[in-house]
């Protein structure tokens, strides 16, 4: 479909600001959270592996295809595959806007504690060799309900700041100038964790692999975090590719984007794994893994007051690169579907994120006995959103790309260094028959097992 008469949208000034930018939607707290635990929680290398394949297959076509369809459709992800695809797949569109509102929701209760630890890291409170005392400390921040709202509503609120700034001042300066730095102190602490005693055990237990860890579950969990470490199906990459300027290469960009995944998961692995084997802590401790592990690391460290500060300065940007991708999703829909402005988009959203996510906040307090399906809410939202949504929205694109599409959006994917026939024939053979296969399988392992 035309183009033309599309409204003038912003541009990254940089293919590298826009690949750091995409890849810090995930290098944030997808990575440095979540990978840990999930990780530990699924024996290593039988989730690693399946995460990596996932990665630079599937994922890797998916994300070139939704930034394609974002730069042919400009606009929001809604007009942008409505443009594209027709009527029926806007409707699509709006389901990846409601998966990042969702996603946001809880998501920023998590840079909500990012926010409290660099309050603490400045006041000298988080650095300790007694892992009772931080567990207690995280434990006290999260069930805490004034506490935990309260930063809640701090990161939040950094989050619609920079989001109001627009895509060249706020979101791209962000990730432009202080990811990298985010990724040098990760090796700082990685060296640093493998001098402990017993340190090596967590990098045994990160890359053995062992037949008996390998599940369905194992296998779910993996594509399901491909999805959320790469943004997929949430609208985020489609958004993004709005502002992709014609002579970015969207297959060179795309894997860069997935490279990064990959090696920031990895680097964050190694930075949490070894340094809980050392203090004996559990692999498997959940999602308040990275913020007992890492203060023990700082006491360690010369001068490591210093680099708790400026770890937890880095960490709070990476969520807030990711948490801001998510929300200008929703920014982005309001401006291009209900003629908002950028300020009353972001502030609508704000507010609107606040009522939803105090719930799952409040699941770790007073409301903490409330559970769905087995789960708090807030868990049961990361169940669904990773599990189902995300997988649900990146198989609308695998066939809107794949199979309605084809023929006239992927001259997006070519350029004079680009991709050959060949290979943007088996990008096509993926996108339309191995993505939706395993995408439906992941679904069905996810809500019926």
């Amino acid at each position: 479909m035309s183009t033309a008469n599309t409204p003038a949208a912003p541009q990254w000034s940089s293919r590298l600001g826009f690949i750091l930018a995409s890849a810090g939607s995930a290098i944030g707290l997808g990575a440095i959270w979540k990978f840990p635990f999930w990780a530990g929680a699924n024996g290593g290398a039988a989730f690693i592996i399946p995460f990596i394949v996932f990665t630079m297959t599937v994922g890797l076509v998916l994300v070139a295809a939704e930034i394609a369809l974002g730069r042919r459709g400009r606009g929001s992800t809604v007009s942008a595959m409505r443009r594209v695809g027709g009527r029926a797949w806007g409707l699509m569109g709006a389901f990846s806007v409601l998966t990042s509102f969702l996603i946001l929701s809880y998501y920023a209760v998590v840079g909500g504690w990012c926010a409290a630890y660099l309050a603490n890291a400045v006041t000298g409170d988080v650095v300790s060799n007694d892992p009772a005392a931080l567990r207690a400390q995280f434990a006290d921040l999260v069930s805490t309900d004034w506490k935990n709202l309260f930063w809640f509503a701090v990161f939040l609120l950094l989050t619609a700041a920079t989001a109001a700034l627009g895509v060249e001042r706020g979101i791209e300066r962000l990730a432009k100038y202080l990811m990298p730095t985010l990724f040098v102190l990760m090796v700082v602490l990685i060296v640093r964790g493998l001098m402990l005693p017993g340190a090596w055990a967590g990098v045994e237990y990160l890359f053995d692999f062992r037949w008996e860890s390998v599940t369905a579950a194992s296998i779910r969990d993996a594509m399901g975090f491909t999805f959320f470490s790469l943004s997929l199906g949430a609208g985020v990459l489609v958004t993004y590719g709005t502002y992709v300027p014609k002579s970015t290469s969207i297959p060179k960009a795309s894997f860069w984007v997935a490279v990064l995944s990959i090696e920031a998961a990895l680097l964050s692995g190694l930075m949490t794994m070894p340094a809980a084997f050392a203090f004996g802590l559990s692999p498997d401790a959940g999602p308040g893994l990275v913020f007992i592990t890492v203060p023990m690391i700082f006491e360690r460290i010369p001068a490591g007051g210093l680099f708790a500060v400026l770890f937890y300065v880095c960490l709070l940007v990476a969520a807030l690169t990711s948490s801001v991708s998510l929300l200008e999703v929703v920014v982005a829909f309001l401006k291009n579907e209900w003629h908002f402005s950028r300020r009353a988009a972001t502030v609508t959203s704000g507010a609107l994120l606040f009522v939803l996510g105090s719930i799952s906040a409040l699941s770790f307090g007073s409301w903490s006995g409330f559970t769905l399906f087995g789960r708090s809410i807030f868990d049961c939202l990361d169940f669904i959103c990773s599990n189902v949504m995300m997988p649900a929205g990146g198989l609308a694109v695998a066939l809107l790309m794949g199979w309605k599409v084809w023929e006239t959006t992927c001259t997006e994917l070519s350029t004079p260094s680009g991709p050959g026939p060949a290979a943007l024939e088996l990008a096509r053979v993926l996108l339309a028959y191995l993505s939706p296969i395993l995408i439906l399988a992941t679904v069905y392992q996810g809500v019926f097992f």
